[in-house]
């Protein structure tokens, strides 16, 4: 089955980028263990719920390569934060799942300090000098991340269909804490 994808939102959600795609499967439990399993692999989940069908993952932080911006002449920082959002919904007989990657940028010492006073001009700040506490701003949405995430849930979702997969749940990380632990029990 084709997974078919379309971008954008609507309604409440319509502010995030939203990737979207069909599952190919009617079964709700599964589609939910198969994006639980996708994001688990890579990120650590901040909240889930079957009921509702959503996940969401904790901030990651990593460093992008500097983008060309004004904010880089300012002397912004490298230090990116991306946030998974993964929705399930019934539509008729299908199940479709909507995916959106949130990009935040951490602000500079000058832009924190603008937004604290209020007033247009920041108070003295070393250029490229970082907040004084982590301040994130939200600089777009990463469409190309979404949809692979969606393609992976479609995948996991199809090989469970299939037989050839169970879903995981553990991530890599504890399977590996839990191994160590068995080993050092066995040790003793």
């Amino acid at each position: 089955m084709a997974v078919a994808l379309l971008a954008g939102g609507c309604g409440e959600a319509a502010t995030r980028a939203w990737q979207r795609a069909e599952l190919p499967t009617h079964d709700w439990p599964r589609a939910f263990d198969a994006a639980r399993d996708v994001l688990k692999e890579h990120f650590e989940i901040a909240d889930a719920s079957m009921t509702q069908g959503t996940l969401e993952t904790k901030p990651q932080v990593l460093d992008r390569p500097r983008s060309g911006t004004l904010a880089d002449l300012r002397g912004a920082g490298g230090r990116w934060r991306q946030t998974v959002s993964v929705e399930l919904d019934r539509g008729g007989l299908a199940i479709g799942a909507r995916v959106a990657v949130r990009l935040e940028r951490e602000a500079t010492a000058a832009a924190v300090a603008i937004t604290e006073s209020g007033a247009n001009e920041p108070r003295v700040a070393e250029p490229g000098a970082r907040a004084p506490r982590p301040v994130w701003v939200e600089v777009g949405y990463d469409a190309q991340l979404a949809r692979e995430i969606l393609v992976q849930i479609a995948d996991r979702v199809r090989k469970m269909e299939q037989g050839e997969m169970p879903p995981m749940g553990q991530s890599p990380k504890e399977a590996l804490e839990e191994t160590r632990r068995i080993g050092a029990e066995q040790g003793r």
